[in-house]
């Protein structure tokens, strides 16, 4: 019979291999016009490894540009960014809100890291 540590330690380790499959990305709208942002984003929790961002720019009006947030839902499979001639664009980025101009990936790999010796630590 398995020890209760161990299965502890067995389903612990599922659950950890299941939620890094999965990458935490921005989603919803914003909109920039000179210096002023409004923003309507919200953390999601998307399948896959990669987030998304839309964007277009009017080059009519001073600096306005709308942003989309979102999953990539398997439409990246590198990171990187492309732009027409209209000022339509897409960026693909990979790992935890990397799709908001700033990558905290890092502060989430740590979290993981405490969260696993923690549980570590209690059990043996």
């Amino acid at each position: 019979m398995i020890s209760s540590k161990v299965a502890s330690i067995v389903i612990y380790s599922i659950l950890v291999t299941v939620v890094s499959a999965q990458v935490w990305c921005y989603y919803g709208t914003s909109q920039q016009n000179g210096n002023q942002i409004s923003q309507h984003v919200n953390p999601v929790q998307c399948p896959g490894s990669y987030c998304l961002k839309n964007y277009q720019k009017n080059y009519n009006y001073n600096n306005y540009q709308t942003n989309s947030y979102g999953c990539a839902y398997g439409i990246c499979s590198r990171s990187g960014c492309s732009e027409d001639s209209h000022g339509l664009g897409s960026c693909c980025c990979r790992g935890n809100y990397c799709n908001s101009g700033f990558d905290l990936s890092k502060t989430a790999v740590s979290s993981m890291v405490v969260t696993i010796v923690s549980v570590v630590y209690m059990y043996l």
